[in-house]
């Protein structure tokens, strides 16, 4: 009785928990939805529109993001959490899996190349191409195997019955390594909206380990009720009542069924991988295939660019939100990320170059002996955000300075700085 009014007592942390996984999972997709197609409509309108709120659509999205926890969390604590289970088993074996699949080979790194100009450290690819529809097949087979298991919590045949527990088995496993391959990108919940299908895995196996456990259970007190009794003895008092399964302990014999059954579903599933890949290992190559995590074997490639000065490190390395890349440009071949303080600088020179040539070589001589020495010591994001508010002013003289000398346009100057001639 101690033991339940305790769990009780601490409910509200789950119920927050369950409001702001809910919350975020459905209302960031629409909240991302409405602020890009607002954003669009008002670049279209005047392109100044679109920055000068950009800051305030960000204050009106967190605002509803803590309106709609608020809401959920209430809902939660009034009606219970019955009503937003579907909600939440939806999200986490379904859109949370395609949302991070989304990320995984849309936005991270496919080639395992990094350079001393990349745009901070490299984000490589989660999971490979090889093998990511048999792990999707086979994370949708033991999600079958919940929702049944949800949805028929009486016994059910024997081969069925030890088919469920079997598939659950299998998904807390693969989930397990999922979680391992992406551990060291749990730094993205500082950004909770962009990073959350990480938080899948996770949940996944609370809720694939529940309900494990509470099918044996299940069992358990089938095993403990007595025998129905015989259909002559209509007039016999009722048997006794069915052991709650709270209370009963796990079907042993099932739970090791499970265990023996498991193993032999998985190497089903690494024969039909590779037979389908001619590979042998073509099961872990969804894994393998990868570079930079904890179950990666590819080596990274890192590629040095000798002529790469700090201004552009500090435009790759720096804060997005900070330094504000706008677009990538080419430097001696190699694709680079170009902010306005760097062009604005490079710009600079260009004049320098165009008036002055002997004072223009002198400058260009004296920065690269001085500005590639320093940004091999540029290495984190903080770093670079020092050093791009300490160019600030030299930043504001630099287009002053265009102001006051060049003959045409500035701004046109500052915009073909680091095109593709």
């Amino acid at each position: 009785m101690e033991a339940g009014s305790r769990a009780r007592s601490w409910a509200w942390v789950g119920d927050i928990g369950l409001a702001a996984l809910l919350a975020t999972g459905y209302g960031a997709p629409v909240g991302f939805v409405l602020s890009a197609g607002l954003m669009g409509f008002l670049r279209f309108i005047h392109p100044g529109f679109a920055s000068a709120l950009s800051t305030i659509l960000g204050l009106l999205a967190l605002a509803g993001w803590a309106i709609a926890c608020l809401k959920v969390y209430q809902g939660v604590r009034d009606r219970g959490r019955g009503p937003y289970r579907t909600a939440l088993y939806v999200l986490v074996l379904g859109l949370l899996p395609a949302w991070g699949l989304a990320i995984n080979y849309a936005l991270l790194e496919s080639a395992c190349r990094t350079t001393s100009c990349s745009a901070g450290p490299a984000m490589f690819r989660v999971l490979g191409a090889r093998g990511a529809v048999g792990l999707v097949t086979l994370h949708a087979l033991t999600a079958l195997a919940f929702v049944l298991s949800r949805r028929r919590p009486a016994k059910l045949p024997a081969v069925p019955e030890l088919l469920v527990h079997s598939l659950l088995l299998v998904g807390i496993g693969l989930q397990l390594v999922i979680a391992v391959q992406c551990a060291d990108l749990l730094w993205g919940l500082a950004v909770f909206p962009i990073a959350l299908p990480l938080v899948g895995p996770f949940v996944t196996i609370g809720l694939y380990a529940h309900e494990l456990i509470e099918r044996l259970r299940r069992r358990g007190a089938d095993a403990l009720a007595p025998p129905p009794a015989p259909p002559e003895s209509v007039f016999r008092t009722s048997p006794a009542a069915v052991p709650p399964t709270a209370d009963a302990p796990a079907h042993r014999p099932t739970l090791l069924a499970s265990l023996a059954t498991a193993p032999v579903l998985v190497g089903v599933y690494a024969v039909v991988m590779a037979a389908l890949h001619h590979r042998p290992t073509a099961a872990l190559d969804v894994f393998t295939e990868t570079c930079g995590h904890a179950l990666s074997r590819l080596p990274i490639q890192h590629i040095v660019v000798q002529d790469c000065h700090y201004l552009c490190t500090v435009a790759a390395r720096g804060t997005p939100s900070l330094v504000r890349p706008e677009r990538l440009g080419e430097r001696n071949g190699h694709p680079i990320l170009v902010n306005r303080q760097l062009a604005v600088a490079n710009a600079f020179e260009d004049l320098l170059h165009a008036r002055w040539p002997r004072f223009g070589r002198l400058a260009r001589a004296t920065y690269d002996r001085l500005g590639w020495p320093v940004s091999r010591y540029i290495t984190r994001a903080w770093m670079a955000d020092l050093v791009y508010v300490a160019m600030k002013p030299f930043e504001w003289g630099f287009y002053a300075t265009l102001l006051l000398l060049d003959r045409d346009d500035p701004e046109r100057r500052i915009d073909r700085m680091y095109r593709r001639q």
